[in-house]
């Protein structure tokens, strides 16, 4: 991992937390709403703290963790663009939830 890897990843994570910041919870089931509460507080934490971190403190271990989750983020990224509606979007977004936690933890 180098540098420009992590700010991708912090750049991946700002797009994870202002897609799930732009569901509109109003078109939310009452259990959505709190997978949705949910899951922006993970994507928040982990974009939080990959800003706040300093790629060259990182430990090695933590380097090479962040490349295997680096291509999980890209993924739930990835999934959520050609969502059209509230529901389906959070759905995308909440199955990253582990990875974002994992971030939010190692950061």
């Amino acid at each position: 991992m180098t540098p420009s890897d992590f700010h991708s990843i912090q750049n991946d994570l700002h797009a994870v937390f202002s897609a799930l910041y732009l569901i509109d919870a109003d078109q939310l089931s009452s259990e959505q709403r709190k997978q949705h509460q949910q899951a922006l507080s993970a994507a928040y934490l982990a974009w939080v703290n990959a800003e706040n971190a300093k790629f060259d403190l990182l430990s090695s271990q933590v380097k090479t963790e962040l490349v295997q989750l680096a291509g999980q983020v890209r993924a739930v990224r990835d999934g959520v663009s050609g969502l059209l509606t509230p529901p389906e979007r959070l759905g995308a977004l909440a199955q990253g939830m582990d990875v974002l936690a994992r971030l939010a933890r190692i950061l």
